[in-house]
């Protein structure tokens, strides 16, 4: 942990971005910050402002500190920190402490994570909570003691709050509980996911006389206008399966086949999640010994069926504009996927290769990262807010 811990730090140091403005997202979650610093709660009106487990602690640090560049680093920090441990942790449990050194140090230097550290935004605050379900659920095949089974359902329920695309990982939870023996415990999993949603409900049927209304402002997010969409798209259609989103999201990296692939060959040739390709060509590699324990066993084998799947269901499923850091939980994935498959190549003598991987991303991130501030993360870490 403390190595994954120390390079995230490392990279915070090189380019302490936090903040943006602008026309970046950042400003809503600042303005919404900024209302429940003054008032304690606000109504929502977009769906921005309706990701309370970033919004409220936002607000209670502006409300502490005083509005600053560094007290907007605070929560995105807090939140950053527990993602690469709760990572570390859960793999150093799953598959060893090897394992867990690689996926903990590849995972915090990956881009996708890495440029986000400090931002004000929702993604690494989403993942955040599912790294902590992953922990929980991994407690409750150690322990097998209800209270896990109650964390586990609490902390997806918070990321589903968070983000409601956190709702295309519960089947991969519901299935893990079922392949652990588990199955009678999805009941009180279903409870402990279900009361928090059930409390905003009430919050904002008491608030605003409707229960559903942050999900309705979640559905509502797509009629926004955006310059991400090819024109003409008719923002007023439902997201859902809708080939017309799907096949007009500017590329991530300009690449333009077929609406049926693009979003995959657009993830892996960016560099924002180069650990993705390493991932698959490991898995290619060691082929022949997948599901076998020295290769991470059935596990590795259902992470990597679990992010094939999320990946589908916000590419197809919600139709989703996929650009990188909407999928954090499929870069983790392949962080553990190289942690595992990784371990095994150090069993077998082939450190060369794991150390060059290793060593390739943590340069692209370190070289990425200090282009981003200019040389100059001084300025970065002190430039005036921008509105």
């Amino acid at each position: 942990m403390a190595v994954a811990r120390a390079a995230a730090l490392t990279l915070v140091v090189l380019a302490p971005v936090g903040y943006v403005g602008g026309a970046w997202d950042d400003i809503h979650y600042l303005e919404a910050a900024r209302c429940t610093a003054a008032h304690g709660f606000c109504v929502p009106d977009d769906h921005w402002g309706r990701r309370f487990p970033l919004v409220a602690p936002v607000g209670f640090v502006l409300a502490l500190f005083g509005e600053s560049r560094q007290a907007l680093w605070i929560v995105p920090l807090v939140y950053s920190l527990a993602a690469v441990t709760l990572l570390t942790a859960t793999v150093q449990r799953t598959f060893g402490r090897s394992a867990a050194l690689i996926a903990g140090f590849l995972f915090a230097v990956t881009p996708v994570f890495s440029e986000r550290i400090l931002h004000l935004g929702v993604d690494i605050a989403e993942f955040t909570f599912l790294a902590a379900a992953a922990f929980c659920f991994r407690m409750t095949v150690e322990k097998r003691t209800i209270i896990w089974v109650v964390l586990a359902g609490l902390a997806a329920s918070l990321a589903v709050l968070t983000r409601p695309t956190s709702l295309a990982m519960l089947p991969a939870i519901a299935a893990a509980f079922i392949l652990s023996g588990q199955k009678h415990r999805l009941l009180p999993f279903g409870l402990a996911f279900a009361a928090p949603l059930i409390a905003e409900g009430l919050c904002y049927w008491i608030a605003a006389g409707d229960p559903f209304l942050s999900w309705r402002l979640s559905l509502a997010h797509t009629t926004i206008p955006t310059d991400q969409l090819a024109p003409g798209v008719n923002l007023a259609e439902k997201p859902f399966f809708n080939v017309g989103f799907i096949d007009n999201w500017r590329p991530a990296s300009g690449i333009e086949v077929h609406w049926t692939v693009d979003a995959f060959l657009n993830l892996v040739a960016n560099g924002a999640v180069m650990v993705l390709p390493v991932a698959i060509a490991l898995l290619v590699l060691h082929r022949r010994r997948l599901g076998q324990p020295e290769a991470g066993g059935r596990a590795l084998l259902f992470l990597v069926g679990a992010a094939a799947f999320y990946f589908a269901a916000l590419v197809y499923g919600l139709a989703i504009d996929p650009k990188p850091r909407m999928f954090l939980p499929v870069a983790a994935i392949a962080c553990v996927a190289c942690g595992a498959l990784g371990a095994l190549s150090l069993k077998k003598g082939q450190w060369v290769p794991v150390f060059g991987i290793a060593m390739l991303i943590g340069a692209h991130a370190a070289i990425s990262a200090i282009a981003r501030v200019d040389g100059d993360p001084f300025q970065a870490a002190f430039a005036p807010l921008i509105m």
